[in-house]
C-alpha cells in the first residue's frame, strides 16, 4: 500500500466516523454541532499543510475568519444599505488578504472559510468554535491513522512510484 492510498483510506474512514458522531449530537445538541462545519476544519488542516504546523495554522486562521465574520455581521446590521454592508464586506477582505502576510495567518484561504461559515450560521460562534476545533482534530486524526496505516502495510523494498490518476502538467 502506498502513502496516497493510506491517506486516502484513513481520510474517509476517519471522515465518516466524524459525519456520524456530529449528525448524532446535533439530534440532541442542534445549535452546537454540525458535520458540515467540522468538514469546514477537516479541509482547512489539509490546506493549511497538516502535520502540528497545519493544524495551529488552520485552527488560527478559522477561527480569526470567524471573528470577523461576526465583526461584519454585527456591524453590517447597524444599516440596512446594501452600499454599506458591501464597504464592510470590502474593509474585512482587505484585512484577510492582508492578514496572509503574518505567519500564524498565512493562510488566508482558511481564514476565508471561517468567515463564510460565520456568515453560513448566522453568526453561531458557538456552533464553529466547538466544530472547526473538531474537524481539525479530525484531520489530524486522519493524518496520524494514515501513517500507521502506510507503516503497517507498505510495500518492503518495492521502488514503485505513488499512483496518478490524471496528469494535465508536466
Amino acid at each position: 500500500m502506498g502513502y496516497i492510498m493510506a491517506s486516502a483510506l484513513s481520510s474517509g474512514l476517519i471522515s465518516g466516523i466524524w459525519t456520524g458522531i456530529a449528525n448524532y449530537l446535533s439530534i440532541f445538541l442542534p445549535n452546537l454541532f454540525s458535520s458540515w462545519v467540522g468538514f469546514v476544519g477537516i479541509t482547512s488542516y489539509f490546506v493549511a499543510g497538516g502535520k502540528k504546523e497545519g493544524f495551529i495554522r488552520s485552527l488560527t486562521s478559522n477561527l480569526t475568519g470567524v471573528l470577523i465574520g461576526c465583526i461584519i455581521i454585527a456591524i453590517s446590521s447597524l444599516s440596512e444599505s446594501v452600499v454599506f454592508g458591501a464597504a464592510v464586506t470590502g474593509v474585512f477582505t482587505w484585512l484577510i488578504c492582508y492578514l496572509a502576510h503574518i505567519d500564524l495567518t498565512k493562510f488566508s484561504t482558511c481564514t476565508f472559510m471561517g468567515g463564510f461559515s460565520a456568515f453560513a450560521t448566522g453568526g453561531n460562534w458557538k456552533l464553529l468554535l466547538i466544530c472547526l476545533v473538531c474537524g481539525n482534530i479530525v484531520g489530524y486524526l486522519c493524518t496520524l491513522f494514515g501513517d500507521f496505516l502506510y507503516s503497517k502495510f507498505k510495500k518492503k523494498n518495492s521502488t514503485e512510484e505513488e499512483w496518478v490518476i490524471l496528469k494535465f502538467l508536466d
